[in-house]
């Protein structure tokens, strides 16, 4: 072929093969629009293409979307190594600006590959640099990845991302915004983790209250559903034989929540030793939490005092998730609301309630992010499921029911995204001596 401007120009020496000449001459030009596909990843490998005119780019395509490898510009051969090597396509190939290319069937290529050996020698070499950029890739990302990890991502790290080599460009950029945007959100994720820490320290510990040793079984744990929730749970001792007990859902989720949620505990723990009653407490720390509440947030709580002595259990139902009382006997019940959320209305007073919690007797309180839990099919768990898992758990241990219950929601959403924080608190009155 003696007019080489004819297919493109600077084209690499194995171009000029008369094969190679031979078989452009016979095919007719194929035209391609901007943002037209050219091959698709995952069809068949059936011919290679001569990228005369034009720029392609090459994407991969996953199920978090499209991710590009690379960009093509004429004079190239471009889907070789799929049809010599007989595998499907492993990415997508799309025109960028308007492009020409030939088709060169599988047959031809194979024609052209035994008559210009030299073309071979390409092909593997291309198949080397391509290997060698996916190698380079893995060892950036991994140790970029892994700095990240530990926190430890400085800007020598983005310095590299920013002169990458021809072959790391289309990563590099990808990653580099990717990592811009962690360091920029890393002051959030900073006043997340403080707000988590602030969150954590207002959680009671059982072992702190010495006074129940010997008379209650008692396990709480909470799973919030980001770094800060709105779940809160709390237990102190009012005197030497009564035992408060709180556990609440702010209406909302992140700093704000967790921020009202310490509002609503130091309230409630400053009415409870000020206050004769359960009632007489809520009464006040509602009254409290409404003056001033411009941000209109709520909290459902379920708020009680138990007679370490007698098992009489006092309680308020502020809207809440009802408890269940689980008898030895394996038999449920459960506590309805006796009121509003806390922090709505100042005047409307929750009734107060009581129970009588049996020797061997077991209290289990929850969030709604046990019975709303979500499946991969949208579906909740639902009361039915939990009261399932309270019935078969009735004698284990109070840790290992907290335990169980988990494990059902977790069983239950199959790896779908919690939504919301989750809590669980329970109580057993020891068997009398």
């Amino acid at each position: 072929m003696s007019n080489t401007a004819e297919f493109g120009a600077s084209k690499p020496d194995y171009f000029h093969a008369e094969a190679l000449e031979v078989v452009l001459k016979s095919l007719p030009k194929i035209h391609l629009n901007p943002g037209e596909i050219l091959v698709q990843q995952g069809e068949a490998s059936e011919a290679a293409y001569f990228l005369d005119q034009g720029t392609v780019s090459v994407n991969a395509e996953t199920l978090f979307g499209s991710v590009p490898l690379a960009t093509v510009h004429a004079p190239q051969l471009v889907g070789e190594i799929g049809v010599l090597a007989d595998l499907p396509r492993t990415a997508t190939i799309k025109a960028v600006t308007s492009s020409t290319v030939y088709r060169i069937s599988r047959s031809e290529l194979h024609e052209i590959a035994r008559k210009a050996p030299d073309l071979l020698l390409f092909i593997i070499g291309q198949l080397g640099r391509q290997l060698d950029a996916v190698n380079r890739a893995v060892s950036l990302y991994t140790n970029a990845l892994a700095a990240l990890e530990k926190r430890e991502f400085d800007s020598r790290i983005l310095e590299q991302l920013e002169n990458p080599p021809p072959q790391l460009a289309e990563f590099s950029a990808a990653f580099h915004r990717f990592s811009s945007q962690i360091l920029d959100k890393r002051p959030q994720h900073d006043e997340l983790a403080s707000a988590a820490i602030i969150q954590q320290s207002f959680l009671p510990k059982a072992s702190n209250l010495a006074a129940i040793e010997g008379v209650l079984e008692l396990h709480a744990e909470m799973r919030p559903a980001r770094e800060v929730g709105g779940d809160f749970y709390d237990f102190f001792m009012l005197d030497a034989d009564h035992l408060a007990i709180a556990i609440g859902d702010i209406c909302g989720k992140g700093i704000a929540a967790s921020l009202f949620m310490a509002v609503v505990v130091t309230v409630l723990r400053t009415a409870a030793h000020e206050e004769k009653d359960v009632a007489s407490t809520i009464a006040r720390a509602n009254a409290i939490l409404c003056r001033n509440n411009a941000s209109s947030m709520f909290a459902t709580t379920f708020y009680a005092a138990l007679n370490l002595r007698s098992g009489v259990l006092e309680y308020c139902n502020c809207g809440h998730n009802a408890p269940f009382q689980i008898l030895s006997s394996g038999e449920t019940r459960s506590f309805p609301a006796t009121g509003l959320p806390l922090a709505l209305y100042a005047d409307r007073i929750p009734a107060m309630a009581r129970i009588t919690l049996n020797h061997s007797d077991t209290l289990v309180l929850f969030t709604d992010g046990v019975t709303e839990a979500m499946n991969l099919s949208q579906e909740e768990l639902g009361e039915v499921a939990f009261i399932e898992t309270l019935v078969s758990s009735h004698d284990r241990p109070v840790a290992e029911i907290v335990s169980r219950i988990f494990s059902t929601v977790d069983s239950f959403a199959q790896g779908a995204e919690q939504t919301d924080d989750i809590t669980c608190i329970a109580i057993r009155r020891r068997p009398s001596i």
